[in-house]
């Protein structure tokens, strides 16, 4: 409470929080200090005290009340939605392999792991969208916001696998990913009222964030960007391609034009600049981590949609892509605050005033700490490991069919290796830690399968076909090789 001028009949507001009647014990000192008109220290934690206009005052109660609720509900079901989500996309999975067992079968086993995955990622930005509704305010609040989660992505699945993208392998997975950023992005840009008490955004209660992308959805925003870039490549030089039905713009990426290269690269950037500015820029979602991870994802994959060689030069360019950009965003909010200093630029004044050490000792431990979250919290890394190595070396785990795969299809390579990189880079820059991989794990394989199953053709006897020379035109991703043969056998294996 506080009173005197400037305070009147209102809702107290911080800048640390960007939310009206949530402050925080810590803005206490800013606000004193500002009241008094003394300087405040560099290293100083918090941001002084506003006033923010309210409506009526049954209103203003009610809202308060309801973001309690919230947070209630959030600390008593979350960890039961993801433990629910996660197990079920296992059940779900296993049990399309168990009904539809052998070769005979694989069609339709096919078709069921593709509308499973895109009904499973799905689920992720309609729990945000259930925010569209105050289920805070209404009788039963944990029922309403999960049945209308549920809702949500009924609708959401049903679109991406009924629109005229469906025949597209990136095509329901895309849309599920676009639904997503934008989703999300849109919601950041605007304030992040469908982020608070929601699974995967953010708990007042934990108050590790009060606006922008939580720990826990990241990850999956990342991946989002990821698929809903390839998705739209494809789509951007579709016209192009030698279509035939059921084949999908990324089957006949491989021999695009540089003018088809050139509109796909800039779908590719202009999905990158949408996410990346959204989650990162101070005045929206001021993600520090989310930015040095995703920004190296996304020049991966425009490099490969460009097709342009990454070399172990270009690599290390990638790597320090996301750095360079997020120390941009901080300089530029640090020297023109437009909308406010964030904890962004506020990071640049600790580098200049000598207080960046205790900031980033804070952050590793953090980091280092997510590990024993929970007993499964050191499996993740485990599992992010076996993935990469899969994607290096299928042969390692037995998938010799994965080749074949990524050959008909060569963008969808590249765009698993740049959930990955997001998804290692997340673990390590954010101060969530192991978190971000976590929560990205059960959004992201449901769709990655879905993709891999809509692939059209089967390489002989399941597997991939023997070593050689590709065609002339043909680009092969990395660790595949065309079949050694005559020119007729060459034709029949790339026309099929």
């Amino acid at each position: 409470v506080v009173s005197g001028p400037g305070y009147r009949s209102g809702l107290l507001a911080t800048a640390s929080t960007r939310q009206p009647g949530l402050v925080q014990l810590t803005d206490l000192t800013s606000a004193i200090l500002a009241w008094r008109h003394q300087p405040a220290p560099a290293d100083l934690v918090g941001s002084p005290l506003t006033s923010a206009s309210r409506g009526r005052l049954a209103g203003a109660v009610a809202g308060l009340t309801g973001q309690d609720t919230a947070a209630q509900v959030y600390a008593s079901s979350s960890g039961w939605f993801f433990a629910v989500y996660a197990v079920g996309d296992a059940v779900v999975f296993g049990a399309i392999m168990l009904a539809c067992p052998g070769a005979p079968r694989r069609r339709r086993r096919r078709a069921g792991a593709r509308i499973a995955g895109a009904f499973a990622g799905a689920v992720l930005p309609a729990s945000f969208l259930a925010s569209v509704v105050p289920w805070w305010l209404l009788p039963h609040p944990a029922v309403t916001l999960y049945a209308m989660t549920a809702a949500w992505a009924a609708v959401i699945g049903a679109a991406a696998l009924a629109g005229p993208w469906r025949r597209d392998p990136f095509g329901p997975p895309g849309v599920v990913g676009a639904v997503t950023v934008l989703a999300i992005g849109l919601d950041v840009m605007t304030g992040s009222r469908l982020q608070i008490g929601t699974p995967f955004g953010l708990s007042t209660l934990e108050a590790g964030r009060f606006y922008g992308v939580g720990n826990n959805a990241l990850g999956p925003y990342a991946a989002a960007g990821m698929l809903a870039a390839a998705w739209l490549a494809g789509a951007a030089a579709r016209r192009s391609f030698r279509w035939r039905p059921g084949s999908g713009a990324a089957a006949g990426f491989a021999s695009a034009s540089p003018r088809e290269r050139r509109d796909a690269t800039l779908a590719v950037a202009a999905v990158a600049v949408f996410t990346v500015i959204a989650s990162g820029w101070p005045g929206f979602g001021s993600k520090f981590g989310g930015t040095v991870a995703m920004v190296p994802g996304f020049v991966l994959l425009g490099l490969c949609t460009a097709g342009v060689r990454v070399s172990t030069s270009r690599g290390v360019a990638i790597a320090v892509s996301g750095v360079a950009a997020v120390a941009l965003f901080a300089v530029a909010n640090y020297v023109v605050p437009i909308t406010g200093h964030s904890h962004i630029s506020a990071f640049v004044g600790d580098v200049l005033h000598g207080g960046a050490g205790g900031v980033l000792q804070r952050k590793i431990s953090s980091n280092v700490g997510s590990l024993t979250l929970t007993p499964y919290s050191p499996l993740v890394p485990v599992v992010v490991v076996a993935l990469g190595l899969l994607l290096a070396r299928p042969r390692w785990f037995g998938a010799r069919w994965l080749p074949g795969i990524w050959a008909r299809a060569p963008l969808l390579r590249p765009t698993m290796a740049a959930i990955w990189v997001v998804a290692v880079l997340g673990w390590l820059a954010d101060d969530s830690g192991v978190t971000v991989a976590a929560a990205a794990l059960p959004f992201a394989l449901p769709l990655a399968i879905a993709i891999h199953a809509a692939v059209p053709g089967e390489p002989p006897s399941g597997e991939a076909p023997p070593a050689g020379d590709a065609p002339r035109g043909a680009t092969l991703p990395p660790g595949h090789a065309a079949p050694r043969a005559g020119g007729a056998a060459l034709r029949r294996h790339y026309r099929s």
